[in-house]
């Protein structure tokens, strides 16, 4: 089925969100009343044209246009190119209404960019703010000295907790505030490249979170960024008993 078509065709049930992955590390949140939050799409070949390397080459397609759906809101973790897609995010926002939140080196990105700043929010840490139909809460991650200030988001429904954990390293100090929270579902990276988690660290990660549900990314996008779902398939059991982990192929989505 054509992605877009998709998209418009799943309405979820009331206490039910649909969670589409995009790819590499994005996805698509829908709610019962239609309601759309994007998280770190990443629609272009932005990465290849500006590193010039072609291990950043893009293997997968992008499962649609980056204009092609209207997002109520767009959450962007941090400024590297993959997450902050600089080459399609004018087009993401030109239907006028999309509210942007992101922390600051990203606000400062799409300001030179010339976009509307009026719809950028920049996120503190710690500091939840209301979105709509979810409360988010920027949390800490540990993408090293690559991206500081780079942020994690929990979104709370009232029924479910989904915890999108960005690129980060098993540094469990100072993801301390995500595992107190205990979220239902944890979106993980498992390319163990960048200092991000691994396959095996993700499972291991997930066991600490206490979560129902986890779901890898960030992986098969780009040679250089590798990624083996194998090892969080062979370890999930161990590491994170009583988890169902929910591997999805680009497009394809799940009720939570």
């Amino acid at each position: 089925m054509d992605f877009v078509k998709q998209v418009n065709e799943t309405r979820p049930a009331e206490g039910k969100v649909a969670i589409f992955w995009l790819g590499q590390a994005g996805f698509l949140l829908k709610t019962a009343s239609g309601r759309t939050i994007a998280i770190d799409p990443y629609f272009s070949d932005h990465v290849m044209r500006t590193e010039n390397n072609i291990g950043f080459k893009r293997l997968t397609p992008p499962p649609c246009a980056a204009d092609a759906i209207e997002f109520d809101a767009l959450l962007i973790s941090h400024e590297h190119g993959d997450h902050f897609d600089t080459d399609a995010i004018a087009d993401m926002m030109k239907n006028g209404r999309t509210q942007v939140y992101t922390n600051g080196p990203v606000a400062a990105g799409m300001e030179k960019l010339g976009l509307d700043m009026r719809r950028v929010h920049v996120l503190k840490k710690g500091e939840k703010v209301d979105i709509g139909e979810c409360s988010l809460l920027p949390v800490d991650c540990d993408h090293g000295a690559l991206a500081p200030e780079a942020l994690g988001f929990v979104l709370d429904f009232g029924f479910t907790r989904v915890y999108y954990a960005g690129d980060t390293a098993p540094s469990y100090e100072r993801l301390r505030v995500p595992m107190e929270l205990r979220p239902e579902i944890a979106i993980l990276p498992i390319n163990g490249a960048y200092g991000n988690l691994d396959g095996v660290q993700a499972a291991e990660y997930a066991g600490k979170l206490g979560c129902r549900v986890c779901v890898p990314c960030h992986f098969w996008t780009f040679p250089l960024h590798h990624g083996d779902p194998q090892q969080i398939i062979d370890s999930i059991g161990e590491k994170a008993p009583g988890c169902r982990l929910q591997l999805l192929c680009q497009g394809e989505s799940f009720l939570a």
